[in-house]
């Protein structure tokens, strides 16, 4: 058995404090948990490329020790690619242009594979039910790692248990990933003792149980400004949001 820092540097999982590029252009609303719906920074805003703040934008990356950008949302990163390839190569120019590599949280594949080997790294959401995102990735997935790392992600909700872990771990062996990362729900108080509950029955190399918490700065496109906290400023702010969290049904669709 590994080590918990071997099984660290093993996981494709930064060890730094990150950079995160906030996007919304949208998303197809399957998500079992929707984090965007009722964000105090979001707002449901959506991101106008025309307004986007490149220069300030520019400076926060420089300014970044983290070896990564990260794009994420707000909606999905991806959705409507096809009508934001010119925002993925000035985002992959920029990273470029500081010595950074550009990662990407999503829950879409796209098919052009010249945009794919833009990422070191993309971090896919699947739900165990979604077969067809499953067979879309076992088409895809020796193509991508050719170039780029995947891991897939699935978040841990309030029922959940350590055999639907298993099970889903399979699956994703079966396709051939080699990274699966179970996220603790944020603002789901079931979930959040869910997590803690099942994460120490399973230990299995590549498989990771990644706590909630704060793991990058964020740049909101839809504001142009940056935030140490996915929700704002303070670690209060946060503590305040994830107790309203609690209080709303954050179903997404």
């Amino acid at each position: 058995h590994k080590s918990n820092m071997e099984r660290k540097i093993y996981m494709y999982t930064e060890q730094n404090k990150g950079f995160t590029v906030i996007t919304n252009f949208g998303c197809d609303c399957h998500c079992k948990y929707c984090i965007t719906k009722h964000h105090p920074i979001l707002q449901n805003a959506v991101t106008d490329k025309s307004k986007i703040d490149w220069d300030y934008l520019e400076k926060c990356i420089a300014a970044s020790e983290a070896p990564t950008v990260n794009l994420s949302g707000g909606g999905d990163p991806f959705y409507h690619w096809q009508g934001n390839i010119d925002f993925y190569n000035r985002m992959y120019e920029l990273t470029t242009k500081y010595g950074k590599k550009l990662d990407i949280h999503t829950r879409i594949l796209p098919t052009d594979m010249d945009l794919i080997q833009k990422f070191r790294k993309v971090a896919l959401s699947i739900e165990s039910y979604d077969t067809k995102a499953m067979e879309q990735l076992r088409m895809m997935l020796p193509e991508i790692e050719r170039t780029t790392k995947l891991r897939v992600i699935n978040v841990l909700n309030e029922r959940m248990t350590t055999e639907d872990c298993l099970a889903y771990i399979n699956k994703m062996h079966d396709i051939g990933v080699k990274q699966v990362t179970f996220r603790q729900m944020f603002g789901n108080r079931n979930a959040y003792q869910n997590f803690l509950k099942v994460k120490d029955t399973i230990d299995i190399p590549g498989v990771m149980f990644l706590p909630d918490g704060e793991y990058h700065n964020y740049y909101f496109t839809t504001n142009n400004k940056l935030y140490p906290y996915f929700f704002g400023y303070t670690e209060e702010d946060r503590k305040t949001w994830m107790k309203k969290y609690e209080e709303i049904e954050s179903i997404c669709g």
